[in-house]
């Protein structure tokens, strides 16, 4: 859902962003997926579990969700829906026409075959990063806007977004989604149907 041409900056210290004893999980996903991802990811999982500490999620779930949420992204993106059919990844067809959309969905599937995520919200938050849904729980919502508001992320408003992000997700999250929507609009971009039955729950 956010734009591939955000521009990503180096974190200042990344390395204060791993939790103790997660180095070989994050060694594997920079091996994995380019090193302007890597960083991005490791902002998203950053801002992440900040986000649940403020909102009473659970910090080590968002921040591991963070942290995955692009691990397919070492796949182009041409490729993925054909990947997602040969691993058995079930793709509404709105997405099979939004192929951009698809690493979170063989994402979730990858979190856990190669990455051994065994907890169903961290998939479930992976997989709904990119275009959101029906009934989002709280560590969805979380990793959805921390994807759109991590360093590196620079857009008409963003500092709109951090800032409510913040006070009030939910705000936060409908001025991140009315900006992308009407971004996608005006480019004559498709807009994911789960992405505009989210932004209609949210008020």
């Amino acid at each position: 859902m956010t734009s591939e041409n955000a521009v990503q900056r180096p974190l200042a210290s990344p390395a204060e962003a791993i939790p103790a004893g997660s180095e070989s999980l994050v060694d594997r996903l920079r091996r994995s997926v380019p090193e302007k991802r890597f960083r991005h990811s490791l902002g998203v999982a950053s801002d992440a579990r900040r986000f649940a500490a403020i909102h009473g999620a659970d910090p080590g779930k968002a921040w591991l969700a963070g942290l995955l949420h692009d691990c397919a992204k070492g796949i182009p993106t041409a490729e993925q829906v054909g990947e997602c059919d040969r691993l058995g990844v079930a793709l509404d067809p709105a997405t099979r026409t939004c192929p951009q959309v698809a690493h979170g969905f063989l994402g979730a599937f990858l979190a856990r075959r190669d990455y051994g995520i065994e907890d169903g919200e961290i998939l479930q938050a992976i997989r709904r990063h990119t275009v959101g849904g029906p009934d989002m729980t709280l560590l969805d919502k979380i990793v959805f806007l921390a994807d759109g508001t991590e360093p590196g992320r620079h857009y008409p408003g963003v500092d709109d977004v951090r800032a409510a992000a913040v006070v009030d997700l939910d705000k936060a999250l409908r001025l991140f989604l009315d900006g992308q929507i009407a971004y996608l609009s005006s480019r004559g971009g498709e807009i994911h149907p789960s992405t505009l039955r989210f932004r209609r729950e949210l008020g």
